[in-house]
């Protein structure tokens, strides 16, 4: 790695780690009464040298609801991905900073990536409304974060109903 792909990277890191306290921040606001417990943990990338980020882990009257554990800086088709993980299931939180695109041969609807002839762009993405976190829901729907949104997604992982 040279010296300016350490500075890119660091950047994109630090980034990153704004951009999910920010989304910390936004959860700690919509669930009021509850505890939270941020603990330090490596995260090791391909493309990053190893660093340190905080994961949330949320409790309700001492027992343990969900964690928002970050994953990485570094994802295909996003710009940063923290996991939702409750006792029932987990859901991708992904940071999207634009709308993702692909094309593909509009007659056989096959992926191209070497002729531009023929080609028809999708939406990598439906669900897209500008910057922010995103709740992954299946391969290409995404819901942007909302504190609906966040309470629908913490009763499928955890089953926990917030009325």
């Amino acid at each position: 790695m040279t010296e300016q792909d350490i500075d890119f990277n660091d950047a994109v890191v630090e980034e990153f780690r704004q951009n999910l306290q920010h989304l910390y921040g936004d959860v700690k606001s919509w669930l009021t009464g509850f505890v939270y417990k941020e603990n330090l943990i490596e995260i090791n990338e391909e493309y990053a040298i190893p660093y340190k980020s905080p994961e949330l882990y949320i409790y309700k009257n001492n027992e343990f609801i969900s964690k928002i554990k970050p994953v990485g800086a570094h994802i295909i088709a996003a710009d940063g991905r923290a996991d939702l993980i409750g006792k029932r299931d987990k859901l991708s939180i992904a940071f999207l900073k634009k709308t993702r695109s692909v094309k593909v041969n509009a007659d056989t609807e096959s992926e191209q990536t070497n002729n531009a002839a023929g080609l028809k762009e999708y939406d990598l993405y439906i669900g897209y409304e500008g910057a922010g976190w995103y709740i992954c829901r299946g391969k290409r729907k995404i819901t942007k974060l909302s504190s609906e949104s966040f309470f629908k997604a913490l009763e499928n992982v955890s089953g926990y109903r917030h009325f």
